[in-house]
């Protein structure tokens, strides 16, 4: 989503792009995600970070609605909100530290009563200590974002190569010239790295020393004879996701386990009893898929974007648990960049200069 969305932009301000994906476009994190778009829900204070996240959300409607007229596909944008469901104290004092500078910057919640949040979503487990109402939460069906994308790649006339890995960034000098991959060499007047989990060892092979980390996230999908709840919602140990299907998506583990993707006896388990916990209905219900996917994570949970050192190569990875909410103003500050040589200033806090200057941070806990 991060790669196609910057190819996408670029394409339209006239530039010859070419995309080179060892197996086919967006069938990574991109489709195994579940699509909320949700800078409230998992920000937990203010500064450069929760800004980009909520200037790429105020793009996104447009962007969604681009995307379907040009592919014809309706990537089911839904804008019903989020519930936040507490069921402890410590739930609530948690809620306390993140609502009250969200409330105090203006941004929409609303805090609700047990009896609120049944009024809301009736099927919800009668034994909470009530919650928030997000309103501004929004959703996407990412598997069909990611297939009207790859339409409109074609349309803007984006070169697709699929099935092809690439082996190395071809460095002369001090810049990126250009790629070898399977076939061969690909020059390149720039190279922009949006591999995400395999972006560290690709990197590593041209002397850029950057830690990409992928964390597995384990998704589970249940049917039953109706859609109980018509709102995303969270609790501390899961997200209940419904689609227009009538799906219900279980979402998700944060696991810490190399380049294994894979449905585990405990994940399900965990995904499982804590979504019955939330929705005692879906006890009833039929599982239909279960998948997995790679986040590129980062030492300190932060994208990486921007220019390398190296002339000529860009980074535009490490989005963790929201590329797809990222990708439009990913691919603005991407493409202008490659453009006109603005939008340095906006990806100064993401750049990949932060690690030189702190080294010491190698930890990896879920923020």
């Amino acid at each position: 989503m991060i790669g196609s969305s910057i190819a996408y932009r670029l394409a339209q301000a006239g530039a010859k792009v070419t995309i080179v994906e060892r197996g086919r476009i967006g069938c990574e994190s991109s489709r195994a995600g579940a699509g909320m778009l949700a800078p409230q829900s998992e920000a937990r204070g203010p500064g450069p970070f929760f800004d980009l996240c909520m200037d790429s959300f105020r793009l996104y409607r447009d962007f969604a609605s681009e995307l379907t007229e040009l592919s014809g596909l309706d990537v089911e944008y839904r804008d019903d909100g989020a519930l936040n469901v507490f069921f402890d104290e410590e739930d609530e004092r948690e809620s306390e530290e993140w609502t009250a500078w969200q409330a105090a910057a203006g941004l929409a919640l609303e805090p609700l009563t047990r009896e609120d949040l049944l009024g809301l979503e009736p099927a919800l487990r009668s034994e909470n200590r009530g919650g928030v109402f997000l309103p501004s939460e929004h959703q996407i069906e990412n598997r069909k974002m990611m297939e009207a994308l790859a339409l409109a790649l074609g349309r803007a006339g984006v070169r697709v190569v699929e099935g092809e890995e690439v082996r190395e960034i071809i460095v002369e000098g001090d810049r990126a010239a250009g790629i070898n991959c399977d076939s061969g060499r690909l020059d390149a007047g720039t190279v922009v790295v949006a591999s995400g989990s395999w972006s560290g060892s690709l990197l590593d092979r041209a002397g850029i020393d950057i830690k990409v980390i992928p964390a597995r996230g384990q998704m589970i999908a249940v049917k039953g004879r109706r859609t109980p709840i018509r709102h995303v919602v969270h609790s501390k140990d899961c997200y209940l996701v419904p689609r227009l299907d009538g799906r219900i998506l279980i979402g998700a583990t944060v696991e810490y386990e190399g380049f294994q993707k894979a449905n585990t006896p405990k994940g399900v388990a965990s995904l499982l009893i804590s979504a019955m916990r939330l929705v005692p209905e879906l006890e009833g219900s039929e599982v239909v898929e279960m998948w997995s996917g790679l986040r590129p994570d980062t030492p300190d949970h932060l994208p990486v974007l921007g220019p390398t050192g190296l002339a000529n190569l860009l980074l535009a990875t490490g989005h963790f648990r929201n590329g797809l909410l990222l990708a439009p103003k990913t691919a603005e500050l991407i493409s202008r960049y490659i453009i006109d040589g603005s939008s340095a200033e906006e990806m100064e806090p993401f750049s990949i200069s932060r690690f030189a200057a702190n080294r010491n941070v190698e930890s990896l806990t879920r923020p």
